[in-house]
């Protein structure tokens, strides 16, 4: 074996075995960086939809479609790959999308199925005619590979609706195909091969018009090409940093571009290139991670967008069809730019687990259940994780504004967050012979101050101590001591203690501390209900049809199905105007605070639920106006709300919330959401985690949960359903909360749409125990 070629095994090893990384991924902002704990996949390639609604982005071996309106990802999909990530593209109409890897194929995007396999061998390049009549692929992809001589280059068009071979260019020479682009009228193709070569073909005749050098150096490939808009110019960037303007006739250049901060080496150059919608400038994204913008009339620089960290795939970019924003896949991360302000929006991270994270550059984010957890953020020079700023930075609502173009200026920024305190658990016995024990807390000022405390009991919480800025009183003045009386369980029972900052917009890292405890438990748990209905409200325009109803329904099928699992089921229904108001509710909440850690709390609550000024707020009987003002006094709002729940010392809890916005005033609060505060479903996923308990609710915020159903709202008649039985779904003859969720997360948006033609999507967050509330059989 020559020693070209013992470098290049080595070399091909090194690029193999990095598919997986956990790069350390920068913000502009000096003073905050994040880094990814958890494996994620490479991903450099992209394409976006005709709407501009949808990414794919292409990894090694798959590739993710992501809903970039809604900030969230919707599905990853498997396509063996080669030396590269899969190349991706979407059909004109939307309605399809193609990849490219080991084999060709399309892709059904309303299912997301595979419709068919086109071909099995390597496609480097793949891309729809304008028309999405044809699909155009170019390969195969092993184009560093020294040891297959003489393999047959190829370009061939299919067609999209037989997946008919309509076109086969076969090109007799050693180079690789690496890149392919149609020209907007259709007509013609230009390819880009590993010799540094760019090719004009005429579709019609098959044949070559002309060809020219785009790339040189000892590493010669044309990674990428594109037509102008008006299909009078085309663009090529390859392995020797130029950026080249042709006319698209003859291939004569007519400017060139080069970054003075171009990386030189065997992995430098040109990932991508494209033109603006306008065609009046061109984008390049680097291997070196950087991304270009260069103006065509002045031929210079316009931007330059830093951030992705990652050199060995390069970064990909193409423009939304505003053209005042591009979006771009590089490193472990896809990430949305403000072309005018040269910025980053928001940055889309997905994890080889099949969890994810978006996060916009001020720190608020949307991710899936334990997305949060893989992401670091360093602020001020300390590591935290993203977890820890939970209740002030999980906005989806805001991540979906920004992804939407909207401005985020007057919100806070994670950069200017203040410190969490340190928090150990001392002088607290490891087991004890009683039903409770002392904890002690010794909490360290670190320079943001001391906000709420909290103690977890074997995930749920069961003490919510609001000491927002405490003074110090020791000797040090920067710790506290701070001693609790907790109830506990038989047996081993896991403590987890935290302090927020003095804002509160910052938690500490856990405190854990084990506790045995060997007295004699009393034998089954109880379970004890506080059920919520609400038809009448001091404003009459708030009347509801539905809500005693459903309370009464739900009460009933709770003791029916509790009673034959627990040692006492006692269900407490309110449902008058006097038993509804707000003074009552908390009188009545405050009283379950007798409850012992093993019985299980069911709180269900029919009426209504808004936000407003940061904080969700339950409508109760006594409410008249629904200012912000009246509604701080009159209704129950969440921090009182999660207090009081967090201070039940049961370990297991589920709250099922199923209250909707009426009319009018929905409507406002969704013009005013972001001004205002967080949407209903934010709201109800941080309470859940807050107080470790399974959170139903029976509709996200853009939706009113809809009414009228068996004479019942749709979401509690489902529920109740699963209750009898439905919800078990392994037929052992219990019902667990976590089926439960399952079945009306499942049930109640086909419902809707089946009957009432319209979206219903509850919200669902589970936290805490897993536990069986019924026995059905």
């Amino acid at each position: 074996m020559s020693a070209y070629r013992k470098i290049l095994v080595v070399f091909l090893a090194l690029i193999l075995s990095s598919c997986m990384a956990k790069p350390v991924l920068t913000v502009k902002d000096a003073n905050m960086s994040r880094e990814i704990k958890q494996k994620a996949p490479i991903v450099s390639k992209i394409d976006i939809s005709p709407d501009g609604r949808y990414a794919l982005t292409g990894s090694f071996d798959s590739f993710i479609l992501w809903d970039i309106q809604r900030g969230k990802k919707l599905g990853t999909f498997m396509h063996k790959g080669s030396l590269d990530p899969i190349n991706v593209a979407f059909s004109p109409d939307g309605k399809y999308f193609a990849s490219g890897g080991k084999g060709t194929k399309l892709w059904n995007f309303a299912t997301g199925e595979e419709i068919m396999t086109f071909d099995e061998e390597d496609a480097a390049s793949v891309v729809f005619s304008p028309d999405g009549k044809h699909l155009l692929s170019g390969g195969p992809n092993l184009n560093f590979n020294p040891f297959v001589k003489d393999k047959e280059s190829r370009m061939k068009i299919y067609r999209v609706s037989t997946g008919e071979l309509v076109r086969d260019f076969k090109l007799k020479i050693p180079q690789r195909i690496y890149s392919v682009a149609y020209s907007p009228d259709g007509r013609r193709i230009l390819s880009g091969d590993s010799a540094g070569q760019m090719k004009l073909w005429d579709i019609a005749s098959g044949r070559e018009v002309t060809s020219v050098m785009a790339t040189r150096g000892f590493v010669k490939v044309v990674r990428s090409l594109a037509f102008s808009p008006d299909g009078r110019h085309a663009v090529s960037g390859g392995s020797d940093n130029r950026v080249i303007i042709w006319n698209a006739t003859d291939l004569t250049p007519i400017k060139t571009f080069v970054s003075p901060d171009s990386s030189t080496g065997l992995l430098s150059g040109i990932q991508s290139v494209a033109f603006s919608p306008d065609g009046k400038y061109v984008l390049s994204g680097r291997m070196d991670g950087k991304i270009n913008i260069w103006d065509i009339a002045s031929g210079s620089e316009w931007k330059n967008l830093s951030g992705h960290s990652s050199w060995e795939y390069g970064t990909s970019a193409k423009y939304f069809s505003d053209g005042r924003h591009v979006i771009s896949a590089g490193d472990a991360s896809t990430r949305i730019w403000d072309v005018a302000a040269g910025e980053e929006v928001a940055s889309m991270i997905a994890f080889e687990d099949g969890e994810w994270i978006v996060t916009t550059a001020n720190g608020y984010y949307n991710s899936s259940p334990k997305g949060d957890q893989y992401l670091n953020v360093k602020v001020g020079g300390k590591d935290y994780t993203i977890e820890q700023l939970r209740e002030s930075f999980y906005r989806p609502d805001v991540a979906m504004a920004a992804l939407s173009g909207g401005s985020l200026k007057g919100l806070k920024n994670v950069a200017n967050v203040k410190p969490p305190p340190d928090v150990a658990i001392v002088d607290t016995p490891k087991s004890i012979d009683k039903s409770d024990a002392a904890i002690t807390l010794k909490i360290t000022d670190t320079g943001g101050g001391i906000g709420d405390i909290r103690l977890y009991l074997n995930g749920s919480a069961v003490m919510l101590d609001s000491t927002r800025g405490v003074k110090i009183v020791t000797a040090n003045q920067n710790e506290i001591f701070k001693t609790y009386k907790l109830k506990l369980s038989s047996g081993l029972n896991s403590i987890r203690a935290i302090a927020f900052n003095a804002d509160n917009t910052m938690q500490s890292s856990g405190a854990i501390y084990e506790i045995t405890a060997s007295f004699k438990s009393t034998g089954k748990p109880s379970l004890y209900a506080l059920v919520i209905g609400i038809n009448e409200y001091k404003n009459p325009k708030l009347q509801l049809n539905y809500a005693v109803a459903d309370a009464t329904l739900f009460a009933n099928t709770l003791k029916k199905v509790a009673s034959a699992l627990f040692d006492k089921v006692e269900v407490k229904t309110l449902s008058s105007t006097e038993e509804t108001t707000r003074e009552n509710i908390l009188k009545e909440l405050k009283a379950m605070q007798s409850l012992n850690p093993d019985d299980l709390f069911v709180l269900y609550v029919a009426s209504h639920g808004t936000v407003d000024d940061g904080e969700y707020f339950l409508i109760t009987s006594n409410v008249g106006s629904t200012r912000t003002e009246k509604l701080k006094t009159d209704a129950i709002g969440q921090t009182i709300f999660k207090e009081l729940v967090g201070n039940i010392p049961a370990t297991k809890k589920l709250i099922i919330i199923d209250t909707c916005n009426a009319g009018a005033l929905g409507e406002a609060i969704q013009v005013a959401m972001l001004t205002r505060g967080m949407s209903e479903d934010t709201a109800m996923k941080i309470l859940s985690r807050a107080v470790g308990s399974t959170i139903l609710s029976a509709s996200t915020s853009l939706q009113e949960a809809l009414e009228g159903y068996q004479g019942h709202g749709l979401f509690t008649y489902v529920l109740t359903e699963g209750l009898k039985g439905k919800a078990d779904k392994g037929n052992t003859g219990y019902v667990r909360t976590t089926e439960l969720a399952d079945y009306v997360d499942n049930e109640v948006p086909m419902l809707a749409e089946k009957i009432f033609k319209k979206a219903q999507y509850p919200t669902i967050s589970i936290s805490g125990q897993a536990f069986p509330i019924g026995k059905v059989r």
